[in-house]
C-alpha cells in the first residue's frame, strides 16, 4: 500500500467516524427526549387505563363511550393526543389515543365512587418500615390513597403513608 492509498483510506475512515459520531449524538438526544417523555407520560392516564383501573377497584366495566362523554364534559381534565404530545414514545397503531392528567382524573373517579382504597378504617396493617398500626383515616393524594395510622400500643398517629407501602396484618384474637 502506497502513501496516497493509505491517506485515502485514513480520510474515508475519518469520514465514517464523523458520521458515526453524528449518529451517536442524534441517538443520545432521542434517548433523552424519550426518557423525558416517558417520565411526563406517567402523569397521564389513557381511557383504556381508566377502564382497567375502575374494573380493578370496584369490578365495574366502563366503556369508551363513557370515557368520551366524560372527556367532552370536561370531567377528565385536558384532553391530550398521545401521539402528538409523546411523539418519541412508541405507541400502538390505529385510532387516535387520548390521555388525561391523573391529577384531574383520580379526584373525579374518587368522587364518583369508582376508586376504592385497598384498606378500610380499623384495618390492622404493617408499613414497609416495620411500623404496625391501625388505619384511622385515609385520603386521596394525587393518584394514590394515603393513610393515617394509629401506632399499636400508643395513641401516636402517623399520616401520609402511601397505600403501596402497607400490607394487611392478621390480628391475633
Amino acid at each position: 500500500m502506497n502513501q496516497q492509498e493509505m491517506a485515502a483510506e485514513i480520510n474515508a475512515l475519518e469520514r465514517k467516524i464523523e458520521e458515526q459520531q453524528h449518529t451517536l449524538a442524534q441517538l443520545k438526544e432521542t434517548l433523552t427526549c424519550l426518557e423525558e417523555q416517558e417520565a411526563e407520560r406517567r402523569r397521564f392516564i389513557s381511557s383504556k387505563e381508566i377502564i382497567d383501573l375502575v374494573y380493578s377497584h370496584i369490578g365495574k366495566r366502563l366503556n369508551m363511550s363513557t370515557m368520551k362523554r366524560w372527556a367532552d364534559e370536561g370531567y377528565l381534565g385536558e384532553v391530550i393526543d398521545e401521539k402528538e404530545r409523546f411523539w418519541a414514545i412508541k405507541s400502538k397503531q390505529g385510532k387516535k389515543r387520548y390521555v388525561y392528567p391523573k391529577a384531574a382524573v383520580f379526584p373525579f373517579l374518587n368522587e364518583k365512587g369508582y376508586l376504592k382504597p385497598k384498606f378500610a378504617v380499623l384495618d390492622a396493617v404493617e408499613a414497609k418500615q416495620g411500623i404496625k398500626g391501625m388505619i384511622i383515616d385515609f385520603y386521596l393524594e394525587k393518584e394514590h390513597f394515603c393513610y393515617t395510622l394509629q401506632l399499636d400500643g400508643t395513641f401516636q398517629s402517623i399520616s401520609g403513608i402511601n397505600e403501596d407501602d402497607l400490607q394487611l396484618v392478621e390480628k391475633e384474637i
